[in-house]
């Protein structure tokens, strides 16, 4: 995992996706980032013969790329209420503002989903608890910090 620090934007995978779609990508691609976490986490259901084995629902790993990604798209959605990552890019938030009449409930509905996918079962939560105890507070500081900010615009 490329990253220097445990905000949403102090990792390689972010920092790529933010280039993808500052170069050209449009609102789809927050959407698409936000829904992929959710769809990743889906429990794949058995087929008929492996229920009647006995077989019992998995749960996909989400994996660290994906649920970078999806947390970058939920910075854009609390940037577009108002409440930006102090470390979101200058680039990012120029992108942002010429799309923010895209905005919608379902963008804050999404982004609140896919956080809290993230933060409780995910590769990356787990990345961040393999270490020496230090980082992983870090980490899910700057997730609780980013729920607070997806709370709502008066926040």
């Amino acid at each position: 995992m490329g990253a220097w620090d445990a905000d949403s934007f102090q990792n390689d995978t972010a920092l790529d996706w933010v280039g993808d779609l500052c170069e050209g990508g449009d609102v789809a691609a927050v959407r698409t980032a936000l829904s992929r976490v959710m769809e990743e986490r889906r429990s794949v259901r058995p087929s008929f013969i492996g229920r009647l084995l006995g077989r019992r629902p998995v749960e996909p790993y989400l994996e660290a790329r994906v649920a970078s990604e999806g947390l970058a798209a939920a910075e854009i959605v609390a940037f577009w209420l108002g409440h930006p990552d102090p470390h979101f890019p200058g680039k990012l938030a120029e992108w942002a503002r010429r799309h923010s009449d895209a905005m919608s409930p379902e963008f804050i509905a999404f982004a609140r989903q896919a956080v809290s996918t993230i933060k409780t079962k995910s590769e990356l939560k787990d990345l961040w608890e393999e270490g020496d105890g230090i980082v992983a507070p870090k980490w899910h500081n700057a997730i609780a910090d980013l729920e607070r900010r997806l709370e709502s615009p008066d926040t």
